[in-house]
C-alpha cells in the first residue's frame, strides 16, 4: 500500500471519529443544559398529567355542566350567548351547546411535555404539526358529558381556533376518541374569511338556527368578548361582572398552562402577591 494513501486513509478515519465524538458530546451538553424542571411550563403540565385532582375537577366540572344542561335544554328562555340574549327571538329555536376543543374535549399535554423536554417554545408550526398528527387524548369527563348532552336532544358544536388546514384531522382524531365530530359541527378559525380567533362570529353562525344553552372552555375567551387584553386586572374586572353565568350557561375548565391570563401578567415577581388583601 502506498505510504501517503495510507496516510490520507487514516486521517480521514480520525476526522471521523472526532466528528462523531463531537456531536455526541454536543447532544450530551445540549441535554444537560435543559433543566426541565425549571421550565415555567414544568408545574403545569405534569399536574395535569400526573394529578389525581386534575382528572376529578374536569370529571366534577363536566357532571355539574350535565346537570345544569339537563334544566336550560327545557328552559327555552335559556341562552347563554349574550348577542343572543341582547337579540332576543331565540325561544322556538332548537338547543345547541359550544365547546372549545384544546384543554377542554381534547388533551395536548403530550405536545407541551416534548417542548419542556426538547427545550422548545411553541410555534405555529410545531403546533399544526401535532394537530395533524391526531394523537391527543379526551379530557376526563368530556365524552360522558357530550353523550349526555345529545341524549337530552341538544346538538353539539366544536368551537376551536385550530386553523382550517387541520380540520380533517382533528375530526378524525375526535372520531377516534368516540366524539360524533362532522365538518358541519366543527368550527375551526380562518381570518381572512372571517372566522377570526374572537369567536364571536362563528357562535353567531350556530345562533342563527339554535338556542346556545351553554358554553364550554378553559379560557374566558371561548365564553365571551373583551377578555383579549394584555391587562390581568381589566380581565378579572370583566369576569366578575360575568360572573352570574358561569357554573350555569357557561363552564370553565382549569388549564394552567397557556391561554389568555398569561398575557396579562406583570413581570418577574411583580405578578407574586405576597400579602393577602
Amino acid at each position: 500500500m502506498n505510504h501517503r494513501f495510507f496516510l490520507r486513509i487514516c486521517l480521514a478515519i480520525g476526522l471521523f471519529i472526532g466528528f462523531c465524538w463531537g456531536e455526541n458530546q454536543t447532544r450530551i451538553a445540549t441535554a444537560q443544559q435543559i433543566k426541565v424542571e425549571a421550565d415555567s411550563r414544568y408545574g403545569g403540565v405534569t399536574w395535569m398529567q400526573n394529578s389525581a385532582e386534575y382528572r376529578l375537577l374536569t370529571r366534577q366540572t363536566y357532571r355539574l355542566a350535565l346537570a345544569q344542561l339537563s334544566i336550560g335544554s327545557q328552559d327555552r328562555k335559556w341562552s347563554a350567548d349574550e348577542a343572543q340574549i341582547v337579540a332576543g327571538g331565540f325561544e322556538q329555536k332548537s338547543p345547541a351547546i359550544i365547546l372549545d376543543i384544546d384543554e377542554t374535549v381534547l388533551d395536548n399535554s403530550a405536545f407541551n411535555a416534548r417542548n419542556i423536554v426538547q427545550g422548545k417554545q411553541y410555534t405555529t408550526e410545531s403546533w399544526n404539526a401535532w394537530c395533524q398528527e391526531g394523537r391527543a387524548d379526551a379530557i376526563p369527563g368530556a365524552l360522558e358529558f357530550v353523550k349526555g348532552a345529545e341524549g337530552l336532544g341538544v346538538t353539539v358544536f366544536y368551537l376551536t381556533n385550530r386553523v382550517d388546514e387541520v380540520k380533517v384531522a382533528t375530526i378524525k382524531n375526535l372520531n377516534e376518541l368516540g366524539f360524533a365530530a362532522t365538518d358541519e359541527n366543527v368550527l375551526t378559525s380562518n381570518e381572512a374569511a372571517g372566522r377570526g380567533d374572537d369567536k364571536v362570529s362563528r357562535r353567531a353562525l350556530v345562533g342563527e338556527q339554535h338556542r346556545i344553552v351553554m358554553l364550554v372552555g378553559d379560557s374566558m375567551s371561548d365564553l365571551c368578548s373583551g377578555m383579549d387584553v394584555p391587562n390581568t386586572k381589566r380581565r378579572n374586572e370583566v369576569a366578575a361582572e360575568k360572573v352570574d353565568l358561569l357554573g350555569s350557561r357557561w363552564i370553565v375548565l382549569p388549564n394552567p398552562v397557556y391561554g389568555g391570563w398569561q398575557r396579562g401578567l406583570p413581570k418577574a415577581e411583580q405578578a407574586l402577591h405576597t400579602k393577602l388583601k
